[in-house]
């Protein structure tokens, strides 16, 4: 593994958030996959301000056993919480492989939105989820109408890129509300965040999954580079390296 520190996160009204840019691209035809994120951090208390700083992590390793990272876009204290669920998991079932790992990641962020909605929008009713549906015929129209929509549409602002190495190959996954899960190495790239479309398109222009790893390198920092436009992206870079070697 090799790390370059050369930087997004943001806090908003509610609560520690990245507007950021998080991408990673495989190389080699997925022998090998680097990542990459920045380190602006922007709080508002109501004034906002911004600092480029190391302390809010928006490259996670999920633990010291396995090769795979999880990168965040959006509400970090969440995003955190669906993280250390997933870990405990993860460890707990000796999970190695990198879809493992996203699909379990997966279901700690369905777990973790439920339990936000069932604390904001039942819990303050004195309903839990049985008896709300239970007792939804009983309930008034708008409070049903009011209830479901949280449950189907609430979005906590937070998408993941799970990305790293399993025996022989590496493998990129996206993890977005509600919960979906989805498989990027056939694109072999994917970007998250506020500066996520500018990455994309300087990416599109050139990028193929047979590069190698010094050709992709340079072609996620060039997106690197064009994101910086977007709001909340900061113009320092962490970048995480990792590589198969026939092991």
């Amino acid at each position: 593994m090799r790390t370059l520190t050369k930087g997004g996160i943001i806090i908003l009204n509610e609560g520690v958030s990245t507007l950021t840019i998080c991408i990673a691209a495989l190389y080699d035809n997925g022998k090998g996959v680097i990542i990459a994120a920045d380190l602006m951090t922007t709080a508002q208390f109501p004034i906002s301000y911004e600092f480029e700083r190391e302390d809010v992590e928006k490259i996670v390793q999920i633990s010291e056993s396995v090769c795979v990272y999880a990168l965040i876009s959006g509400n970090v204290i969440f995003a955190n919480e669906v993280i250390e669920s997933a870990r405990k998991k993860i460890i707990a079932e000796g999970l190695k492989g990198t879809a493992e790992i996203a699909e379990q990641l997966r279901k700690s962020y369905q777990k973790i939105r439920l339990n936000h909605i069932i604390r904001n929008e039942l819990e303050s009713r004195g309903l839990n989820l049985d008896t709300y549906y239970q007792n939804q015929q009983k309930l008034l129209a708008p409070i049903v109408q009011m209830i479901d929509g949280q449950l189907r549409g609430w979005n906590p602002r937070v998408e993941f890129i799970v990305a790293g190495k399993d025996e022989s190959s590496c493998h990129i996954y996206t993890v977005i509300n509600p919960g979906d899960q989805a498989c990027q190495d056939s694109i072999g790239y994917v970007a998250i965040g506020t500066g996520a479309p500018h990455a994309i398109y300087s990416l599109i222009e050139s990028y193929r999954k047979s590069l190698n790893k010094d050709a992709v390198l340079k072609l996620i920092e060039l997106a690197k580079k064009r994101s910086e436009v977007a709001p909340g992206v900061g113009s320092e870079t962490k970048i995480v390296i990792e590589e198969c070697k026939g092991e």
